[in-house]
């Protein structure tokens, strides 16, 4: 390792026990101030029952579900990740259904599902360097140590139209909150998101009341933010040689693809797609969705994702937004002249690797807010995984966990950039 990034890292090291509550660097956790995980897409676990109304797509479905008894692991799914005749099984199970009737999102029929262990770490995937790190700390589970794991499928829904999964799972992560800092003596958590947990939090303190946020929420530390969404293609689920055809299918059922779409107010006039004499923008998403052959999904685009993200008002709490920088991701995909079909050349901007540039920076704006306290850590390098896997990202990121977790006073608005230029 160079001399120079040897010495970074050890100082962020430094840093992080530096800026620990005192008796926290031997692992008393009683001055702490509780942390509430939540995670990103597809990032926590998923538990699936089958009912007499589950009808199978296939035989293989059949026979698999003939021998399912009570709860099963649906996420993540290691038997359709090894055995191809799952695979529609699997993509069947997971998909969701819009009701237009109803205006709300809901399971296949036939398929119930739940999260397990709501309020642990247990149920977290990929989180365990981060989580070791917190341990470190003093951090205990059930004690100052909570994570808050929802169906990643689902999202939540604007006043006037109803989001039952959504809303229980605002109304669950409120209560999660309230509950960590009964269990610390009045003493608020610091929340932390990670992507698509991101734009979750963020919608629920818009949701709550400012004396609510203020008595409750301590900070929250954003990891690898996309609250104007993001160009990259969806996730494949770790599934190998699925038909196209299937993961499509799957990935349009959910209604939280929808939320993950670039908005008109973070992306403006940049072209997302090209195909021929065709530019898609974020101003023209509807059009983009019916060329691509998913008119259905105009509708509640239209009236349940467009009105949540037409501004991104400050939540006034104080905030800390990790992004990852110098990435090649996603900005542009060009298609030929027939139209959206066949492979696209990919144009490549700066971002995370997931998440462009122009979406991870969007909270800059909170700066110029009286009151928003706003602090800007950039990590050259790191990809979308990289906040809670990569070791140097991981130590930046408890290092700002323990100084929000500090008893300081306010000082007001707060608006600074931080780059860690060697690692």
């Amino acid at each position: 390792m160079p001399p120079m990034a040897a010495l970074v890292r050890a100082l962020l090291v430094v840093a992080a026990l530096l800026a620990l509550p005192p008796g926290s660097r031997s692992g008393d956790a009683g001055n702490l101030h509780p942390v509430v995980l939540v995670p990103g897409y597809a990032s926590n676990q998923l538990e699936a029952m089958l009912t007499a109304a589950y009808e199978p797509s296939a035989p293989a479905c059949a026979v698999s579900a003939a021998a399912e008894q009570g709860w099963f692991q649906l996420w993540p799914n290691h038997t359709a990740m090894h055995d191809a005749s799952q695979v529609p099984c699997f993509a069947d199970q997971m998909s969701v259904v819009y009701d237009a009737g109803a205006d709300d999102y809901r399971n296949t029929d036939g398929v119930a599902t739940r999260v397990p262990f709501f309020g642990s770490p247990r149920a977290l995937i990929g989180w365990d360097p981060l989580v070791r790190q917190l341990e470190a700390m003093g951090y205990r589970e059930g004690a100052t140590l909570f994570a808050a794991p929802y169906d990643f499928r689902y999202a939540v829904a604007p006043p006037g139209h109803p989001s039952a999964v959504g809303d229980r799972y605002f109304r669950d992560l409120g209560r999660l909150i309230r509950r960590a800092t009964r269990l610390n003596q009045g003493r608020p958590p610091v929340v932390v998101a990670h992507s698509f947990g991101c734009a979750l939090t963020y919608q629920f303190l818009l949701a709550r009341p400012l004396p609510w946020r203020r008595r409750y929420v301590r900070h929250v530390v954003l990891l690898g933010s996309a609250l104007g969404g993001f160009a990259a293609a969806g996730m494949d689920f770790g599934l190998p040689n699925v038909a196209r055809p299937t993961m499509v299918r799957l990935a349009r059922s959910e209604q939280s693809a929808l939320w993950r779409l670039p908005t008109p107010l973070v992306f403006g006039d940049r072209p997302l797609a090209v195909a021929g004499t065709a530019t898609y923008t974020a101003r023209n998403v509807s059009a983009f969705l019916e060329a691509i052959g998913f008119a259905e999904a105009v509708r509640p685009y239209v009236t349940r994702v467009l009105p949540m993200w037409e501004e991104l008002p400050a939540p006034m709490v104080p905030v800390t937004s990790v992004i990852g920088i110098g990435v090649r991701t996603p900005e542009t995909y060009v298609f030929g002249a027939d139209g959206l079909r066949g492979e696209p050349a990919v144009v490549y901007g700066d971002g995370d690797g997931d998440i462009n540039l122009v979406s991870l920076v969007a909270v800059e704006e909170w700066s110029q807010v009286e009151g928003q306290d706003l602090k800007v850590l950039r990590l050259p390098g790191v990809h979308h995984t990289g906040y809670i896997t990569v070791d140097f990202a991981v130590k930046s990121v408890i290092a700002e966990i323990a100084e929000a977790g500090r008893t300081i006073e306010s000082t007001g608005n707060l608006a600074f950039e931080q780059k860690c230029t060697d690692h």
